[in-house]
């Protein structure tokens, strides 16, 4: 067999998961950060309208936005477990207890 082949059929499935629930969480950080990029560098967007808005003591807007990025980092984060779940054999097929 080659080398190749034994590494896609038995170490890539068990290595996939932790990547891609790394990489999702750090795309989720990277989303919910947008807060402070824009405010430090002055660009104009959902961030930067958070933190004008914190300033007028908008609260509306504040809880709006602020939902907005609780919900984008929840649902990176539901979609790194579903995906790990999916691709990992051992969080598929779980061991069963034999009933006596």
């Amino acid at each position: 067999m080659s080398p190749w082949w034994i590494i896609s059929r038995h170490a890539l499935p068990n290595a996939i998961a932790p990547i891609i629930n790394v990489t999702l969480m750090v795309c989720a950080q990277l989303i919910v950060g947008v807060v402070i990029i824009e405010t430090l560098f002055s660009y104009r967007g959902m961030g930067s309208y958070m933190v004008a808005s914190v300033v007028l003591r908008d609260l509306p807007v504040v809880q709006a936005s602020g939902m907005i990025f609780a919900a984008i980092y929840i649902l990176l984060f539901l979609v790194a477990d579903i995906i790990s779940v999916l691709s990992n054999p051992r969080l598929r097929h779980p061991n069963r207890v034999p009933m006596n």
